[in-house]
């Protein structure tokens, strides 16, 4: 009896496994065939560590996996892409759940500090990272969709004038808004391939939206530090203020 139970446990988590890869490798196929009608580029992995890098691990809570079907315009930086988590379980879960979500990273000519803002009915997996009260802003539509957290109430006010809560207030329903550094995420439940160009679309309209005062208030960090070519090569190189 035993050996038919663990028979039929084995035979029942290889068919999962299995259901799990098809379903993964016929939307990565649906994907790219969208993505192919509508003229974008798609790469099924993330290769040039486009998604690596981004400063988000606090908005989800789990461990990013890796980031796999991104979707872009060609010679645009808006970019669309699935998501894969592993959330954090309790000793008597057993093994780690994997979860997905499709989010879109947008480039801000900014130094932004984080802030969430996320929809009354959030996602599955969004961190709480704020200590501090929800943030009412003037738009009484948006205030009835979005809850806004920021430790800095001053970016969010700026962040989020009149031209950008309309351009997030397109967003389907169910996506939440992060920013950090000099990006800005789209976040949401894993979306059918169709909404997936949705949106990009809608990503690019928020990027269009981001308040250009914002570079002037929050200025970006410097890519290059003015003191960087003083290590290179195992020797110090003439100091910019004159010291040795």
């Amino acid at each position: 009896m035993d050996v038919a139970l663990t028979v039929v446990g084995v035979v029942a988590i290889a068919g999962y496994a299995a259901w799990r890869a098809w379903r993964r490798h016929a939307r990565q196929r649906r994907l790219m065939h969208v993505a192919d009608r509508a003229g974008l580029r798609f790469a099924a992995v993330d290769l040039d560590g486009a998604v690596a890098w981004l400063p988000f691990r606090w908005a989800l809570d789990g461990t990013w996996l890796g980031a796999e079907n991104l979707v872009s315009y060609r010679d645009d930086d808006v970019l669309a892409f699935d998501l894969v988590l592993e959330e954090p379980v309790s000793a008597s879960e057993g093994r780690p759940r994997r979860s997905r979500h499709t989010c879109a990273a947008i480039p801000v000519e900014a130094g932004c500090p984080p802030m969430l803002i996320r929809p009354q009915h959030p996602i599955d997996g969004l961190a709480e990272a704020f200590t501090s009260a929800a943030i009412d802003l003037d738009l009484e539509v948006f205030n009835r969709r979005f809850t806004v957290r920021c430790d800095d109430r001053r970016f969010a006010v700026a962040c989020c004038d009149q031209r950008m809560m309309r351009a997030i207030l397109t967003l389907p329903p169910g996506v939440a808004v992060a920013t950090n550094e000099d990006r800005l995420l789209l976040l949401a439940d894993e979306l059918p391939p169709p909404q997936v160009l949705l949106l990009l679309e809608a990503a690019r309209r928020v990027r269009d939206a981001v308040p250009a005062v914002l570079t002037s208030l929050y200025p970006p960090r410097p890519a290059r530090s003015p003191f960087e070519d003083r290590w290179l090569q195992g020797h110090w190189s003439p100091d910019p203020i004159g010291r040795e």
